[in-house]
């Protein structure tokens, strides 16, 4: 998996003269230069000055980059002095200063997730009386650790929030937070709006002759070049970046441009000179303290042996890397590298550490949905108890103005009679205009809410149920019910290595339509995740279910796939079981059932793929039973303590991928 990271932008706008901001611009290439000049600076500056406190925030951010994490934390307690005993309206940005930096080191030490408590403090406090450099720093250093986590979403906002402090007189600022923002988009699989934000990016560097920010728009532009499928331009793209930093004296963008060329040659079955560029970009890493280099380095390094069938060599590194950023809690990093490691095993033909791999990267997938599920239940929350605090509001100024009209006609009661019968019927009449706004209300609410209940459990490409919509069902009955299917597309990578992300979604919305074609009505079909679909058929079982599966084999493979200008074959491996258990009839939890068809599924990937593999039967007294046979379903299978049936896929018809 190719890396990029983009050069921070901490400061809105260079003024005539500013020390500070020349030193910020080319502290980008010259950290350890920046570093000196910067502490001769600050030396001639009043102690409790706003021009020292926004010096030693720019101070604790090079001694990060630099991979001095003690030099950074002297740094951090000078701004805690600042927060604790500077003049009071420095105080309050000192605390702000402070906060970030703490969260900036927790990151680079390692720890992702404690690094959020810090940064949601310092967002607190944050108003229009703060520094716009400040500002914009904690914004850049929340960002980071979102996209890190796998909230793609959160960070594309907080670094448009920081875009929109940047002034435009400043391209160097703009070109690098527009690099970070394409490079969280093209992680999000938003391969075209990446592509708008880098070419903006990439003209605004080009403009000013910027040499480091034109390095990272061209590391972006080949890693899009590469997801389309363009490897030819995108290794230009990549040498041209190489050059770049170069040219700029950039040593840290030089040695991520290596080793992203490895990852490079990896794609392209060069694994020497994959091996060979890794190795070349290891020293420079450890040279420069940057332990992300390091990390793509080791991984590609890895990733080469094990395709060069060197596995003993190659998956001790590989496993050092994801240690790491499962430590660090880089779930988006992991989910990454353990979809590589098992492609590359795979291709290599270690099957059975292919398939512990792929079990592991969607045990991280389920992790990661489960943390977006929440976030997006949290989010559903604020939203309906904001439209309940309008509601709220809207009755209780309604129920004062009867109040108020309640009053008046008490008070001319003694007046004249007619008028108070006037008053009365005024009442009723507002009052029945109350409860017809509190029942329209009432029913925009579910109106609402049934609208955000739906959105959030469809796939938004295919249209599908998603996993969310799925895992309601299950929570509706303990036990699994009917015959479930797990069909996972074959070669899928390849698709969208050769014809880009945009092909694989063309591929993903068909294979979704002849799936549909091929069920029931109360069918459900499912997008499990990825390039994986889930079917539940209730009531299907025997020699049905195994017809069914044969359908969809002969739907998927018999047509081929319009990609562009190639007709692309889809083929599929699919496990399948009908439940409750032959013969015992014996009843196991949704849980249980999925663990199943999924151990089924990977039989059929190792057996050849492009087929289905169906459990017949499984003699089991209890759910204890069960477990101890599906922990090694092929080997049950092979002793005869289970019983399979393998049913192949029709003659290809197409272009395989």
């Amino acid at each position: 998996m190719p890396a990029f990271t983009p050069a921070a932008a901490v400061e809105p706008v260079l003024r005539e003269g500013d020390e500070l901001a020349r030193l910020e611009y080319e502290a980008r290439a010259k950290p350890e230069e920046a570093v000196a000049t910067l502490e001769q600076w600050m030396a001639r500056q009043p102690d409790d000055s706003a021009r020292r406190l926004e010096a030693l925030r720019l101070l604790g951010g090079l001694r990060i980059t630099l991979g001095q994490p003690e030099a950074a934390e002297a740094v951090l307690q000078q701004i805690q002095a600042l927060a604790r005993a500077g003049a009071t309206p420095l105080r309050r940005d000192a605390s702000v200063a402070a906060a970030c930096l703490q969260a900036d080191l927790m990151r680079d030490g390692g720890s992702l997730a404690k690094a959020d408590e810090p940064l949601e403090e310092a967002m607190r406090q944050v108003d229009e009386q703060t520094a716009l450099p400040l500002h914009m720093s904690c914004l850049v250093i929340h960002a980071a650790v979102e996209e890190n986590l796998g909230h793609f979403d959160v960070a594309v906002r907080l670094t448009q929030e920081a875009l929109r402090l940047v002034d435009r007189g400043q391209p160097w600022r703009r070109s690098a937070l527009l690099n970070g923002l394409a490079y969280t988009y093209y992680r999000a699989g938003q391969l075209t709006r990446a592509r708008q934000l880098n070419d903006e990016a990439k003209t605004l560097a080009q403009a000013s002759e910027d040499w480091v920010s034109l390095a990272d728009a061209m590391t972006v532009e080949s890693i899009l070049l590469s997801a389309a499928g363009q490897e030819g331009a995108a290794l230009q793209a990549l040498t041209q970046s190489i050059e770049f930093a170069r040219r700029a004296g950039d040593a840290r963008s030089e040695a991520m441009g290596l080793a992203n060329l490895s990852d490079h040659y990896l794609r392209q079955g060069n694994n020497h000179q994959a091996l060979l560029q890794s190795q070349q970009a290891l020293p420079l890493a450890r040279r420069l303290h940057s332990t992300e280099i390091e990390q793509l380095a080791n991984l590609n390094a890895g990733l080469a042996l094990i395709a060069m069938h060197r596995k003993d060599e190659g998956l001790p590194r590989v496993r050092e890397v994801l240690d790491q950023q499962r430590r660090a809690d880089e779930v988006a990093s992991q989910a990454e590298g353990l979809a590589d490691l098992a492609h590359y095993l795979e291709r290599a033909g270690y099957l059975s550490e292919a398939l512990q791999v792929y079990r592991e990267q969607r045990a991280i997938a389920e992790q990661a949905f489960q943390r977006s599920q929440q976030r997006a239940l949290v989010e559903l929350q604020e939203s309906f108890e904001a439209e309940r605090r309008r509601h709220e509001r809207d009755l209780l100024t309604d129920d004062n103005q009867l109040k108020e009209e309640a009053l008046r006609q008490t008070e001319l009661r003694f007046k004249l009679w007619a008028l108070v019968m006037a008053g009365v019927v005024m009442a009723v009449l507002l009052l029945a205009l109350l409860h017809r706004r509190m029942r329209a209300t009432q029913q925009a609410l579910s109106s609402v809410n049934e609208r955000l209940k739906v959105q959030s459990e469809q796939d938004p490409l295919t249209g599908l149920a998603n996993r969310r919509h799925f895992q309601r069902r299950m929570a509706q009955g303990e036990d699994a019910q009917g015959t479930l299917y797990l069909l996972d597309l074959d070669h899928f990578k390849r698709i969208n290595d050769h014809h880009g992300h945009a092909g694989g979604d063309v591929v993903l919305i068909e294979v979704a339509h002849r799936l549909q074609a091929v069920l029931r009505e109360e069918d459900v079909v499912v997008r499990w995740g990825g390039e994986e679909f889930m079917i539940l058929v209730p009531g299907e079982g025997g020699e049905s279910a195994e017809l069914l599966a044969q359908r969809l084999l002969t739907a998927l493979a018999s047509v081929p796939v319009i990609v562009g200008p190639t007709r692309l074959a889809v083929t599929a491996s699919i496990g399948f079981a009908s439940f409750p258990l032959q013969p015992q009839q014996l009843e196991v939890p949704w849980s249980m059932a999925i663990d199943l068809v999924d151990a089924a599924m990977y039989i059929a990937k190792t057996q050849g793929r492009h087929r289905a593999v169906g459990l017949r039967r499984l003699p089991a007294a209890d759910l204890e039973e069960v477990a101890r046979r599906m922990s090694d379903l092929e080997k049950a299978w092979r002793r005869g303590e289970v019983e399979l049936v393998e049913i192949h896929g029709p003659d290809v018809v197409g272009q395989t991928p």
